[in-house]
């Protein structure tokens, strides 16, 4: 799936592309352009909305959870872009700017959102409790940590509470 496969299945494409081209008429076209070939990939993180990765300069994918709420997986999905957008269209020389910045910020303006640096889905965060495992107990205190993935047995581990060491399960 591309960014522009899931933009027309959620009705988002042809605003996105006249909200790029009114926004940046130079660099738009090309804007628009690499967005729709850009991959889109299911993210399986429940504390994530989504994330746009790049490498070296250039854009791999964005990754969403779709297991959120329609209306978030639409804001979502123009986050990220906003995200790309500011990425491809920084000056040539310049490194990519603070993330959530000035520049993310103007663009997602643009593509009519507001510029939140984090979101939260009520699906998404009962998705995380369920999927929550006992990993570890304090030997002082005896409270028991829950966590998604296991600790790493080679490291040591302190509670911050009440000074004991965590012993793995």
């Amino acid at each position: 799936m591309t960014v522009e496969t899931l933009a027309l299945d959620l009705g988002l494409w042809v605003d996105i592309c006249r909200r790029i081209i009114t926004h940046s008429e130079q660099q738009g076209v090309v804007l628009v352009e690499t967005l729709s070939r850009l991959p889109v990939k299911r993210s399986r993180a429940t504390r994530t909305l989504g994330s746009y990765l790049s490498r070296g300069g250039e854009p791999v994918c964005i990754r969403l959870q779709f297991a959120q709420e329609p209306d978030h997986l639409k804001q979502t999905l123009l986050h990220e872009i906003a995200h790309v957008c500011d990425h491809l269209s920084r000056q040539d020389g310049q490194g990519y700017r603070q993330a959530h910045g000035r520049g993310w910020r103007l663009w997602a303006e643009a593509l009519g959102i507001i510029p939140e640096r984090l979101g939260s889905s009520e699906v998404l965060r009962r998705l995380h409790q369920q999927r929550l495992k006992p990993v570890a107990v304090c030997q002082r205190c005896g409270t028991v940590l829950q966590r998604v993935r296991r600790l790493n047995r080679r490291l040591r581990y302190i509670h911050t509470h009440c000074g004991g060491r965590w012993r793995p399960i």
